[in-house]
């Protein structure tokens, strides 16, 4: 074999492999394909290697997204090191945009001080508090969310949770298997757990929640032992069928969440009215409730919803109560 083809071999395995990994790889693995620190360093002057972090380089060109600096985070910390907390909240969704240092949980072996990389010293997650996003290894949802407590404010974490459920990763038990009591957040953790507990249970088996009030609200509905919801459901009109964001078909009862960035428009407030009509004129009742009443005025909000429930004609009359008339 020609020296050219032998040294072809590992290049190009090189390359397939930084393909797999958005782009980067660790000088660990460099080496495994047989390339030698002399050939790595001088690919690195040759500028075919670009150093993202110590022990972690993008190939072939330096402009790098984030997910290839998520990925390098995790190779650089070597074997078992999983992104997590903030970094690992915004590459699932959880939160916009993820710190300019990435959090990394690491074994302890391997807890060496690298820039731009914060190392949390914290419980090693266990193989079920692990996954991946875009093949980037990082904790589960579940763990993310157990981590984030200790790192954010209510809030923000309120607002976690609030999109996993959008997103149907909102595990509540795996929440729990993942607490460690002697960390920091954990009481608002363990609220917003019983505030969602209830809600969690109807994700996926009663549709879908789209927008971010709508994934306010449903808590409100199921800790105060309302009947389930069928969500974002369509609804027969006059004239076809229109979506509408909470149904209660045998109480024939309507919740609509009226967000801003939904509803706010002189377009969409005149639409709203036309389905309220609509809504009326088949037989349904409405209730509309606006994102700071689901914040601030909950406990009415819910009561409303109860009394109108109670008043529809689909609701089980009180224990002893006449029936009613036909």
């Amino acid at each position: 074999m020609s020296r050219k083809k032998r040294t072809a071999q590992p290049q190009d395995r090189l390359w397939k492999l930084a393909a797999a990994q958005h782009g980067v790889v660790s000088r660990k693995q460099m080496r495994s394909l047989g390339m030698s620190d002399d050939v790595i360093d001088h690919a690195i002057e040759l500028g075919r290697l670009h150093r993202v972090f110590r022990g972690a380089y993008a190939v072939g060109h330096p402009h790098r997204s984030e997910r290839s600096r998520l990925m390098a985070a995790a190779l650089a910390c070597g074997k078992g090191a999983v992104i997590s907390h903030r970094s690992a909240a915004a590459l699932m969704g959880l939160i916009d945009g993820g710190p300019v240092v990435i959090d990394v949980i690491a074994p302890r072996s391997r807890g060496r001080k690298i820039d731009s990389i914060r190392l949390h010293l914290v419980r090693p997650p266990r193989l079920e508090e692990t996954g991946t996003v875009d093949d980037i290894p990082c904790t589960s949802p579940a763990r993310t969310l157990v981590d984030l407590a200790g790192v954010v404010g209510e809030w923000t974490l309120r607002s976690a949770f609030e999109r996993a459920a959008r997103r149907e990763s909102l595990d509540i038990a795996a929440i729990e298997a993942s607490i460690d009591s002697r960390r920091r957040g954990m009481k608002v953790l363990l609220e917003l757990i019983d505030e969602w507990r209830g809600a969690a249970a109807l994700l996926g088996k009663r549709g879908r929640l789209k927008s971010p009030l709508e994934a306010k609200v449903l808590p409100l509905i199921a800790r105060h032992d309302l009947p389930p919801p069928l969500f974002n459901a369509p609804v027969q009109i006059a004239k076809g069928r229109i979506e509408v964001d909470f149904l209660w078909p045998d109480h024939r009862f309507v919740l609509e969440a009226d967000s801003r960035e939904f509803h706010g428009t002189a377009v969409a407030f005149e639409r709203d009215r036309w389905r309220d009509r609509e809504l009326i004129r088949a037989g349904y009742s409405v209730l509309r409730v606006t994102h700071r009443e689901a914040e601030r005025e909950a406990e009415a909000v819910t009561a409303t919803v109860a009394a109108r429930l109670a008043a529809s004609p689909g609701a089980d009359p009180p224990p002893g109560a006449a029936p009613r008339s036909s």
